[in-house]
């Protein structure tokens, strides 16, 4: 009598996709941790009229000090521990969470929960479909570079115009490249997690996707703001 076993190349496939799996939700368990520590570092600081102002005064050595963080992360992830890629990302979420305090303080309780539910189900629906497409966004990565590198050359630019269409334009650019950015990354990272055997490679690995996760999170949410955030009286 014939019976029906899984071949060994399904088997296989389906050691690859419980893998990748696991390493997903490794990676959203990092960010997660590390959003609640911006989290609660901003109220903190929005509570706190002397650091509240020390973070207005230092917004650029708190930018430098973030941007700083998460180049040795990259470039020196092979000569660091997973443990001291721990450290510097609680430092880097917690330097951002001082950084967005005066930020997050000229907006209404009301809007900043308005903005944060819908940065949630916009980077959800885009992070499940770059997780269940069959898609290959592999090729959109170039695109995306040239795209972020040119919002940020524009915002600068705009800075100096303090044009408000054109601000409305970049935030507008801005929410559409990074959803896809959550798509494009959460694809990537369930690829890297189906083979990347080691543990020592997928705890870092896991840690630096997190990172990437929060900062496509983050800037979708900074970038919404500009649309629903309601100003303080």
């Amino acid at each position: 009598m014939e019976q029906n076993y899984p071949t060994q190349v399904q088997m296989m496939q389906q050691q690859l996709a419980a893998l990748a799996k696991a390493y997903l939700n490794k990676v959203y368990g990092w960010m997660s941790l590390s959003m609640l520590v911006t989290a609660a570092t901003a109220i903190y600081a929005m509570h706190s009229d002397k650091l509240l102002t020390w973070s207005a005064g230092n917004s650029i050595w708190l930018l430098l000090g973030t941007l700083g963080i998460i180049l040795i992360m990259a470039f020196c992830r092979n000569m660091l521990t997973a443990g001291a890629l721990t450290v510097l990302f609680m430092a880097f979420s917690a330097l951002e969470g001082l950084a967005l305090g005066p930020i997050l303080s000229l907006y209404t309780t009301q809007s900043l929960g308005l903005t944060f539910a819908c940065t949630a189900g916009m980077f959800g629906a885009m992070a499940l479909y770059g997780a269940m497409t069959k898609r290959n966004l592999s090729g959109m990565g170039r695109t995306l570079m040239m795209l972020l590198f040119g919002l940020i050359i524009a915002g600068i630019a705009n800075m100096f115009f303090g044009n408000s269409m054109a601000d409305l334009v970049i935030s507008g650019i801005g929410v559409v490249v990074f959803a896809l950015f959550t798509a494009y990354d959460t694809q990537r990272l369930l690829a890297e997690g189906a083979y990347l055997t080691d543990a020592d490679e997928r705890n870092k690995g896991a840690i630096l996707g997190a990172v990437q996760l929060y900062l496509d999170f983050l800037n979708l949410f900074l970038y919404l703001l500009r649309f629903l955030g309601a100003a303080r009286d």
